[in-house]
């Protein structure tokens, strides 16, 4: 029964995590973070190949957190497409709910979280990245949307999809940071979106392999900070979380209507992520 109610806890919350990964500028590692999965989620891929004893505890988590995610995807995009097109500021608003209600157990993350000149400044640098990055990535949207030659991939070019992919790859597990920014300012945006509808494979199994090996490279050096400096890096990760807002807030609905439908989802966000990441099982 336990384990019944522990895979769908890790089903449901790997399903919000997968559905912030296919929204422009949300970052799934925020979710990871705010729902109470981001410790055991970096210990687990850290750890696989090395902690044999342990290797099927982390598979069976894995799998659930990676099933979620992948059937929300698969079945819940064109839902969300429809959102995003026709109740945009509502979904952002319900995301911005998910993410605040998930920082009060942040905060109790670590025993020792007083407030200290060093982590305000590891905070302070958190926000500072997440921001700048974001409005690096507006600024080469732009250039990213001209036209490719998608038909002359030479190695030279299937390196820099390769490099791209790592450093993704590890943005993708650090709270704040999109992935699709990291492409967009790489200049692979375009590139990679071409070659999922084409069905490319080079492309595709160099994104691949760059996406893994920085996903666990990215691991282990969070993993590192958590157990060498919890608190400051606890304090970065609060930056890189609460940076978020400025990247996804749409502004306030000028129709009142609107405005109440918002703050309606907003509170529905915060109350579901707050629940999700005080339920056993995290």
């Amino acid at each position: 029964m336990k384990f019944l109610k522990e895979t769908a806890v890790l089903f449901i919350k790997g399903g919000v995590i997968g559905l912030a990964n296919i929204i422009p500028g949300l970052s799934g590692g925020t979710l990871a973070v705010v729902l109470g999965v981001y410790d055991r989620l970096i210990e687990a891929i850290a750890h696989f190949f090395r902690d044999a004893e342990k290797r099927w505890e982390y598979i069976s988590f894995l799998v659930r957190i990676f099933a979620g995610a992948g059937i929300a995807i698969f079945f819940l995009s064109s839902l969300m497409d429809f959102l995003l097109e026709y109740h945009f500021n509502q979904t952002m608003f319900l995301f911005m709910g998910l993410i605040l209600g998930g920082i009060p157990p942040v905060i109790r993350a670590h025993k020792d979280m007083k407030i200290r000149t060093s982590r305000i400044l590891a905070f302070v640098l958190g926000m500072i990245v997440v921001i700048g990055l974001s409005m690096l990535g507006r600024e080469c949207i732009q250039s990213n949307a001209s036209e490719v030659a998608f038909n002359a991939l030479d190695n030279k070019a299937l390196l820099m999809i390769l490099i791209a992919g790592f450093f993704a790859g590890g943005a993708m597990i650090v709270p704040g940071i999109s992935g699709s920014f990291i492409l967009v300012l790489a200049g692979q945006y375009a590139v990679i979106i071409w070659a999922v509808k084409t069905l490319a494979f080079k492309p595709l199994i160099c994104m691949a392999i760059g996406t893994a090996c920085g996903i666990l490279v990215f691991s282990k050096i969070i993993e590192v900070c958590l157990e060498k400096i919890p608190s400051l890096t606890y304090y970065f990760i609060l930056g890189l979380i609460l940076a978020s807002f400025y990247k996804i807030f749409p502004g306030m609905p000028m129709n009142k209507f609107a405005m109440l439908y918002a703050i309606g989802a907003f509170a529905c966000g915060t109350g579901v992520s707050y629940g999700l990441s005080k339920i056993s099982g995290k």
